[in-house]
This record gives C-alpha cells, sequence and structure tokens, in this order.
C-alpha cells in the first residue's frame, strides 16, 4: 500500500504541475465567463433593446394609412382594426398627413394585388421591427375582406384546427417537445461530451506508461515498487485528475448555461437533467477505469508511444460506435438496439447518459448496466494486472494485439 501511495503521488503532483493541465483546467472555464461578461457588457451598452423596439411600435398612438389602387379592401371594422389603419384617397394625401405628423406612415396596394401580392409601405423612419410589428394588422385586414367580411369565417381562418394527442402507451411512448431544438441537442452535448472525456482521459494512461518506459524511467520506478504498485497508482492518481478536470468543466458548462440565458436566448430551454448530473461522476469513473486500464495494459506491451496510438482505435471502436448511432439513440431511445447499447459495458459509460439526458430510464436497466459495467471493470482491471510485469514493461517487442487480448482475459505463465 505504501508503494502505491508514492507512484500515486509521483504521478498526481507530476501531471498537476504541468503547464498543460493547468491552462486546460483555467482557460475552458475563464473563456465562457469573459464571452457571458462581453455579451453582457454591449447588452447594456445598446442604445435601444428589442424589447423597446417593439413597445415603441406597439404604443405608438399614431394610425397608419392605407391606400388601396387594388379596391380589395371594402371594410374597415373597429373591432379589427382598432382605429389604426385609416382608408386614404391618393398617395399624395397620405404623404401630406404623414408629413405634418398625422400618421406614422402608410401602406400602398398595388392595383394587381390579387396577381402579383405587392404592397409598399412608406414610413419616416424605418426599423427592423416595423414590419414584424405592423404588417399583421393590414394583413388581418385583407384576410377579412377577401372572406367576404364575414366575421364567423375569419374567426374560423384565423383559428383553423385544435389538436389533441393521446399516446397509446404513454409508459413506453415518446412524449418529448419534438418542436424543441433542446430536445435533440441537449442528448447529442451530453453524449460528445463524455465521449471525448472518457477517450482523453484513458489516452493519458496510454502516454504515461510509454513514456515513463521511452525515458527509462520505468526502470528506476521497479527497483523500488512491484508492476502491479504501479498500475494501481498511475490508474488511482490520473482518474483522480481526470476526475477534477471532469467536474470543473461540467461544473462551468453548468454555470454558463444558467448565466448566459439572459443574453443568449436559445438558452431558454435548455436543462440539464438531474439524472445526468446524478450519474455523470460513477459512470466517468467506471468508464475511465474500464478504457484507462486498456490504455495502460496497451502502454505496457508498446515499445513507444507512437506504435501505442496506431493500436488505440481498436479499443476506441465502441465509443466511436456509441457517436456514430447517436440519432438512432436520441430518436428511438426505447428501442431493442438502444437498450442493448444501455447494457453493454464498453457502451453504457457514454450511452446511458445519453439515454438519462433524453428522459427517465427503468429501474432494471440503471440496475442491470451498473452491474454489469461493474463486474466488466473489475475483468479488464484484474486482465490487465497479468500485463503489468517486468515481462512486458522493461522489454521492447512490437506490440501484438492477439497476444495483448488473451493477456487480458486468459492471463499469461508468470516464469
Amino acid at each position: 500500500m505504501r508503494n502505491i501511495l508514492k507512484v500515486f503521488r509521483f504521478e498526481f503532483l507530476t501531471v498537476l504541475k504541468r503547464r498543460s493541465f493547468i491552462l486546460s483546467l483555467i482557460l475552458v472555464p475563464l473563456i465562457p465567463a469573459l464571452l457571458i461578461g462581453v455579451l453582457k457588457l454591449i447588452n447594456q451598452d445598446e442604445s435601444q433593446t428589442v424589447q423597446q423596439l417593439v413597445i415603441q411600435e406597439v404604443a405608438n398612438p399614431l394610425p397608419i394609412g392605407v391606400v388601396d389602387h387594388s379596391s380589395l379592401i371594402r371594410d374597415y371594422p373597429d373591432w379589427l382594426t382598432g382605429g389604426r389603419l385609416l382608408p386614404l384617397d391618393s398617395e399624395a394625401a397620405a404623404s401630406e398627413k404623414t408629413a405634418a405628423g398625422e400618421l406614422q406612415g402608410y401602406y400602398v396596394i398595388n392595383a394587381d394585388y390579387l396577381e402579383s401580392g405587392n404592397m409598399r409601405f412608406v414610413k419616416p423612419q424605418i426599423n427592423m421591427i416595423t414590419e414584424l410589428v405592423q404588417q399583421d394588422a393590414l394583413k388581418d385586414l385583407i384576410n377579412y375582406n377577401l372572406l367576404g367580411g364575414n366575421p364567423e369565417r375569419f374567426t374560423r381562418f384565423m383559428n383553423p384546427t385544435t389538436f389533441s394527442f393521446e399516446y397509446l402507451n404513454p409508459k413506453t411512448a415518446d412524449t418529448r417537445d419534438q418542436s424543441n431544438a433542446a430536445t435533440y441537442w441537449v442528448p447529442y452535448a451530453v453524449t460528445m461530451f463524455f465521449y471525448m472525456f472518457i477517450l482523453i482521459s484513458s489516452s493519458l494512461m496510454l502516454s504515461a506508461v510509454t513514456k515513463d518506459k521511452e525515458n527509462k524511467t520505468i526502470e528506476i520506478l521497479l527497483s523500488s515498487a512491484k508492476p502491479l504498485d504501479l498500475f494501481v497508482g498511475k490508474i488511482l492518481a490520473l482518474g483522480s485528475l481526470s476526475l477534477l478536470q471532469m467536474l470543473v468543466w461540467a461544473g462551468t458548462l453548468a454555470v454558463f448555461t444558467r448565466q448566459a440565458k439572459d443574453v443568449l436566448p436559445f438558452l431558454q430551454n435548455v436543462h440539464i437533467p438531474t439524472g445526468v448530473l446524478a450519474a455523470s461522476a460513477p459512470y466517468f469513473i467506471a468508464g475511465f477505469l474500464l478504457y484507462g486500464s486498456l490504455m495502460a495494459g496497451m502502454g505496457a506491451m508498446t515499445p513507444n508511444l507512437r506504435e501505442g496510438n496506431q493500436s488505440t482505435f481498436v479499443l476506441s471502436l465502441p465509443l466511436i460506435f456509441s457517436v456514430m448511432s447517436i440519432a438512432q439513440l436520441i430518436e428511438n431511445p426505447y428501442s431493442a438496439f438502444t437498450t442493448f447499447m444501455t447494457l453493454f459495458p464498453f457502451t453504457s459509460p457514454v450511452v446511458m447518459l445519453t439515454r438519462l439526458a433524453v428522459g427517465p430510464v427503468p429501474v432494471w436497466q440503471l440496475v442491470v448496466s451498473a452491474a454489469l459495467l461493474i463486474a466488466a471493470v473489475v475483468l479488464i482491471v484484474r486482465g490487465v494486472a497479468n500485463l503489468f510485469s517486468s515481462q512486458y514493461l522493461l522489454s521492447g517487442q512490437k506490440f501484438n494485439l492477439g497476444l495483448f487480448f488473451r493477456t487480458v482475459l486468459i492471463g499469461h505463465r508468470r516464469s
């Protein structure tokens, strides 16, 4: 145990003091914080906000003139226009009243409106809100007259149908709001975040072991500690650092999402489910132990980092397949394929968090997934322990993928 703690302390402090690790730990939270600050500063400095422009347009007491060259509009009911639209005989009269401050401006409906749908809006000052706020009143008036001035028809035209939806089986149906973009890209973001984090943090084990072999540090360490102590100490140290980094980054992302809602409206509907927050640390730790152990075992067998990196693709295939299947996972969260990916230990560290971001996961799937993942971690850690011996750590033999899996799953005879 003493040797494990020594290795843990050495690896933990070595990585923690690296400039690259410190910068990644600080800059990732710092950049979103600066972004929020800049956006809020810009928003405060605006002379008129969008809300102020809308209020200015709606609250303007002056009416708007309508010059109808098409003779389409015959009725201007007060209950529809509220006295905001006034018929005028000519553009000259409309222009004169606008210049005199009696009108906000005036519409000119072309004579060929029924064929072309063209009209003009003349106003002393036009801003980007004008067409969004003012045009609806005239559109409603035109529709009313096209329907023959019939209030009942107009009411039904404006409110044609009210649908109610029912699910055949609410327990298995996808009851998410399909019109909300966050329904899809929040699970997508969760998938990509944990995929990248598990893969990057696991690769640190490969880098740590192979670099120690290349610079001969492994020989010094083996003179005072057993190979298995090296493995346990390294994976605990790098796992702790990766967990710290993940918590800092995830916390930054949560704070950024909450604070940026005022300046980035598309974040209003973004909500990270409680299940994702509760399961993120346990599934990340399990995922790191699983893939980190495999990467460490590969580092023990490969003579250098370059050859080790060339072989990581095989170990990463389950995670890569999870990302390739992301559309299927999000769109069909209750399918047999998604259930299998949720339970399969080599994909569950990412897929389970994706499922929790989509919606509730059946309790039995949570229990079975956790049990299978823990069993796989125990099996892989025990198998990789077979690779941490002087036979592999001090040898410069070429990496053999078949020997790697055979040793991890079956073991080898120790001399």
